[in-house]
């Protein structure tokens, strides 16, 4: 997009075609461009995706493994130990030296493995307040054709201070702050 999101936003992104999601790699692409570290949060074939683009970019995923400036995060855990790994991960590429680090979460709804809808909508919920204060960026990507409009109104409007659709980056009038948004979330 053609604007810029500064340190600790939480972005919504919707995609619905392979051009914007191919866009989700070059959101890392860009960051390595820049020295950031990235962290790729996501289900399998969402990540292998974005590996394969950042790839073609000319960012070989395991070399940059291997320089410590991209990592992968397990989705398939609890709210609360994928948000202490999230900064943990942060905190480290800061005390490396990194100027920043971009967070890219494709999650696994109803993938094998992963929490049940709640538990998603409450890391997403959190997300926002525990990377607020925090050089990074975190962007969530939300497949509109195949995720059903409660995700996508709950997790994509309502968990998001800011949404990027179609190359522009808007603040959400529709974000609700995490504790009255957990507080409303039906148990079931």
């Amino acid at each position: 997009a053609d604007a810029f999101a500064a340190p600790g936003d939480h972005i919504g992104y919707f995609w619905e075609d392979d051009q914007d999601f191919d866009a989700t790699a070059g959101f890392l692409a860009a960051g390595l461009e820049r020295d950031a570290a990235c962290v790729l949060l996501g289900h399998d074939a969402a990540n292998a995706r974005v590996l394969a683009g950042l790839e073609r970019r000319g960012f070989p995923p395991d070399d940059m493994r291997r320089r410590d400036r991209l990592h992968s995060v397990s989705g398939q855990q609890p709210a609360d130990a994928l948000l202490r790994e999230i900064d943990v991960r942060i905190r480290a590429a800061i005390d490396d030296g990194k100027p920043m680090v971009r967070v890219l979460g494709h999650l696994g709804w109803e993938q094998p493995g992963w929490p049940a809808e709640r538990e998603i909508l409450s890391l997403e919920a959190r997300v926002t307040d525990a990377v607020r204060n925090l050089p990074s960026v975190v962007l969530c990507a939300y497949d509109v054709r195949g995720l059903s409009g409660r995700r996508l109104l709950l997790g994509g409007l309502e968990c998001h201070p800011l949404t990027l659709r179609r190359a522009t980056l808007r603040q959400n009038e529709h974000y609700v702050a995490a504790e009255p948004f957990l507080e409303r979330l039906p148990t079931a």
